[in-house]
């Protein structure tokens, strides 16, 4: 009787031992483990919440761009450009002119260079995806004038014939630059020399002082002219800045390019008005 009391006895004591191991787990680790997991939670739910919003990011993008093949036909005046539509945009936008990486002046300056006058911006940076920087920024005189200009490549930076018959007005991949003369021999004024001298400018700006900065840029831009090339100079009949037909313009598009129109415009409407409601600041200022 004594032995089986005893066993009952031992049975409660382990279960009272095994009840306060419990209360004093709980009470100084318990919170520990929990927060722990909730921990866990919430990282899950947000790992889960992230690769939701990309699922919903690239199955936009796939919509927009991989799905949206349908075919559109855009009537720009000379011709029918039939091309991908992307939903949601109104303009066309399948024209790939490609990036210059010949000319050492974009490498600072960028393929939209021109942004000081607002009116006329978008005129300017028209030209700048068929017309070379040194065509319109670098007036040569003298002996180092020629009268010649030739097309290179954009991507290799290699004269190539003038893309004017085989490509749609705007989408050459070609520009225009001049030629110099140089000890009695043509040469195009974007030279090897000149770029390499840009591009190590470029590489050691941040190594430079303020004045070894200064003597760089002034002979980087040493040929700069201080005014441009003016419109007319080029858009007018009587010896035209550019040889149009010589670097490959058809007559008709000669006549178009040096019309009194386009002259007459360009002399008469010298200053721009932007209508109040796109600039309501200057109209509150007046």
């Amino acid at each position: 009787m004594k032995a089986f009391l005893f066993k009952i006895y031992m049975l409660l004591f382990m279960v009272l031992v095994v009840f306060f191991i419990v209360v004093i787990w709980n009470v100084t680790f318990g919170h520990i483990v929990h927060e722990y997991y909730e921990r866990q939670k919430v990282n899950d739910i947000t790992a889960l919440k992230g690769s939701n919003e990309q699922e919903v990011e690239k199955s936009t993008f796939e919509k927009v761009i991989l799905e949206s093949d349908e075919r559109v036909k855009n009537y720009l005046g000379y011709k029918i450009l039939e091309e991908t539509r992307i939903k949601g945009h109104f303009h066309h936008i399948g024209f790939d002119i490609g990036p210059d990486k010949r000319s050492y002046c974009v490498k600072c300056h960028g393929d939209i260079p021109h942004d000081a006058v607002k009116e006329i911006r978008a005129f300017l940076n028209m030209h700048t995806f068929f017309v070379g920087c040194q065509t319109c920024h670098i007036k040569l005189e003298g002996k180092n004038k020629t009268g010649v200009f030739k097309w290179y490549n954009r991507m290799s930076g290699e004269i190539v014939d003038s893309p004017v018959k085989t490509a749609r007005p705007g989408t050459y991949k070609a520009k225009i630059i001049p030629f110099e003369r140089v000890n009695g021999q043509l040469q195009r004024i974007d030279n090897d020399e000149r770029i390499a001298f840009a591009l190590e400018y470029s590489k050691r700006e941040k190594t430079l002082t303020e004045g070894q900065k200064s003597r760089a840029i002034k002979l980087i831009h040493k040929l700069v002219s201080k005014k441009p090339v003016q419109c007319e100079e080029c858009h007018q009949k009587d010896n035209p800045l550019l040889p149009f037909e010589a670097i490959g313009y058809p007559k008709e598009r000669v006549d178009s390019i040096t019309s009194t129109e386009v002259v007459g415009m360009i002399k008469n409407y010298t200053k721009f008005y932007m209508p109040k409601m796109l600039t309501p600041e200057e109209a509150k200022k007046k």
